[in-house]
């Protein structure tokens, strides 16, 4: 693979300070938004002239191709890299109105220059002003920060918004080759590991579910032995899984889970790794939406409750702790909520619906609902909330049901 580029350096253009990283290929800087925007071409408006110009039979231009070799394009309007540059604008715009208050934050931008930078011992440089940077490893933001300077207003903010005044942090890989540039984009979108959504979903403190989440468990307390321990010593943050052994009975995200569910319903089991807003919690027939405070306080409450009353299902990791498990009976705990679109009967409670259920960790009683038999002969419980909790809620609410004769041992 060719490395470096023949071209010749950049001497003028827009003057920066840089701090090289890797001497001769990569630099980084801050630059404020208004000069960014000046000399990084909108990559939105660069596909869309690429269009007219093949729909006219002409050719396209040189930018144009030689961003389409390093870059996804951002497609039609309902592609997901296109859906992500208009939220990425409503997060931006957002931050500068100051709604978040100081818990936002930017990745920082990579850019990419096929021609060499000169810069000096003191710092001092120039990066090109006519189509000589490419976004490497940051187009969608730098797409969504052009949305929002081109309309301000759109986003609540002033017409006359002083874009100047926001510094952005920027790296810079310079006088490489579009393989070497390419390569990069490559190992920046493909060798790191994933965060797991779900997990990423349980951090978020704006998040209405992730809220509530919290406030159980920093205010709850359940048995253990001859004690009461903080419900929060049994959950484990900041991993995707809980070991055996492990003194947790399951991950925040799980715990998350158990609360989307039994503020949502069924549909919360596929928005239990998406954020939830109070506005999500459907309205009755007569379009009324319960207030903020007595949804957290009833999920609390119940949630709460059925820990309390089964804290020794959860310390001996039995089914009641598998994700798929968690989803279908948080799910079926909101039909016990006042603004439930499926109620229990009137008279029936959710002790009395759970009534025979075998919650051991065998085939004989969740395979082929929350488990499944390996060809050895084991059982995975591998499948998660969205693969298998709505079999679950089935058979946790249908007891006279095939599966739900199997979970409670009535073969």
């Amino acid at each position: 693979m060719s490395i470096t580029t023949s071209l010749k350096p950049v001497t003028t253009g827009l003057p920066v300070d840089l701090r090289e990283i890797r001497k001769g290929v990569m630099a980084n800087g801050v630059i404020d938004c208004e000069n960014l925007l000046a000399i990084v071409n909108d990559p939105q408006e660069v596909e869309d002239a690429a269009k007219r110009a093949q729909k006219a039979g002409q050719s396209i231009s040189d930018y144009a191709r030689t961003r389409a070799e390093i870059q996804r394009l951002l497609g039609t309007a309902s592609s997901k890299k296109a859906k992500n540059v208009g939220e990425y604008a409503d997060y931006i715009a957002a931050g500068l109105r100051g709604d978040f208050d100081n818990a936002w934050s930017l990745p920082q931008i990579t850019l990419w220059s096929p021609r060499p930078l000169v810069i000096s011992e003191d710092g001092s440089s120039a990066l090109p002003i006519k189509d000589g940077l490419y976004a490497l490893d940051s187009e969608t933001q730098v797409t969504a920060w052009h949305r929002v300077k081109r309309n301000p207003a759109a986003y609540d903010l002033e017409a006359d918004f002083d874009f100047g005044a926001i510094p952005l942090s920027f790296e810079i890989f310079h006088g490489i080759s579009v393989m070497a540039a390419r390569q990069i984009f490559h190992d920046r979108n493909l060798k790191g590991v994933p965060v797991d959504k779900s997990l990423a979903m349980s951090m978020d403190g704006r998040d209405f579910g992730t809220t509530v989440t919290r406030k159980l468990m920093e205010s709850l307390k359940v048995p253990l032995d001859e004690t009461t321990v903080p419900l929060s010593s049994l959950i484990l943050t900041g991993k995707r899984q809980v070991s055996d052994k492990a003194a947790e009975w399951m991950t925040m995200s799980v715990l998350r889970t158990l609360v989307a569910t039994a503020m949502l319903g069924k549909a919360g089991i596929h928005a239990a790794s998406t954020g939830i807003e109070h506005e999500d919690i459907p309205a009755n027939k007569s379009g009324d939406r319960p207030d903020k405070v007595v949804v957290q306080r009833e999920v609390m409450e119940t949630v709460g409750a059925f820990f309390q009353e089964n804290a020794a299902l959860f310390h001996a990791k039995t089914a009641i702790t598998a994700p798929a498990v968690v989803a279908g009976l948080g799910a079926t705990m909101n039909r016990t909520m006042s603004w439930s679109a499926d109620p229990l009967p009137e008279g029936f409670t959710l002790e009395r619906l759970l009534e025979g259920i075998q919650w051991e960790r065998e085939a004989k009683y969740w395979s082929g609902i929350a488990a499944k038999l390996t060809d050895r002969g084991a059982v995975s419980w591998a499948g998660g909330a969205r693969d298998s909790g709505h079999k679950v809620y089935d058979a946790l609410n249908h007891p006279e049901s095939d599966t739900g004769k199997q979970i409670r041992g009535r073969f």
